[in-house]
């Protein structure tokens, strides 16, 4: 019997789930209502109110899951590491390119349709936070040429940056190209990338 009521369960989060994607790409956060979601999502109100309670709690829930997704690719690859080894930068890149491209539909909405870029400002802080955190196994302090919250902050931008850019631009390469061109920026640095320097 639970077995069914938890099948239930998330067969109706995932109807919930797409609703809201189709919807805050149509009509935009601020214009969906809870009618608008329960109607797509072919399910009554009352359901609605019994997963989460009202839109922005769904928002929430919406983009914590994705978060988290991005935090079980940073975990398991730094944590794991001690240091940081030199191959791991483009494994975790792949990884979490692949991510983004399962979950595309999803990041490109929130990053064009909610509140003025909030979700991309989340990603990034949490980016920021977390390469902050695991500096030790990322920078080695005897050796650093600037200071260290520029580096991050200019490593998480440009991070970012190339996601969205890769988003805008329909996903053309794969995980795996894209993993190489930020590996080629990060490494061996921009004026190497523009063929300034050899």
């Amino acid at each position: 019997m639970n077995d069914k009521k938890d099948l239930r369960t998330i067969k109706t989060k995932r109807a919930i789930d797409a609703a809201f994607t189709k919807l805050i790409r149509e009509k935009g956060f601020e214009a969906m209502t809870i009618k608008d979601i329960a109607e797509e999502a072919l399910i009554n109100r009352g359901t609605f109110y019994k997963h989460y309670l009202d839109k922005y709690d769904l928002l929430e829930s919406y983009e914590n899951t994705l978060l988290q997704g991005l935090a079980e690719i940073l975990t398991r690859n730094i944590e794991d590491e001690q240091p940081l080894g030199i191959g791991m930068p483009k494994k975790i890149a792949t990884e979490t390119f692949r991510y983004v491209d399962d979950n595309a539909d999803k990041i490109i909405t929130l990053f064009n349709n909610h509140g003025g870029n909030q979700f991309e400002y989340k990603v990034r802080t949490y980016m920021f936070d977390y390469y902050q955190t695991h500096s030790h196994q990322l920078i080695d302090e005897s050796r650093l040429r600037v200071d260290r919250e520029y580096l991050i902050a200019y490593i998480t931008n440009a991070h970012v940056g190339l996601i969205r850019t890769w988003l805008e631009n329909g996903r053309r390469e794969s995980s795996e190209v894209l993993a190489d061109v930020l590996e080629t920026l990060t490494v061996k640095g921009p004026f190497y990338a523009a063929g300034l320097i050899d």
